[in-house]
């Protein structure tokens, strides 16, 4: 099940691996199924031009 909804604005959180990945606000653009050993999202950043697929660990609601 999925904790964000499509639209909501959330927070990208840093990169942990080796990808060019930068932390900042994103907006949730599409649910995607159970893969892996999280949920994942395909996102849109603020500051990127193309689009993301992230796991939900990635993500925390953005502060107000």
């Amino acid at each position: 099940m999925h904790k964000y909804k499509i639209g909501q604005k959330l927070d990208l959180l840093p990169n942990r691996g080796v990808s060019s990945r930068k932390a900042g606000e994103c907006t949730i653009v599409s649910l995607l199924p159970f893969e892996g050993h999280a949920v994942q999202y395909r996102v849109q950043s603020a500051t990127e031009t193309h689009q993301r697929i992230v796991s939900e660990t990635d993500l925390r609601v953005a502060a107000s």
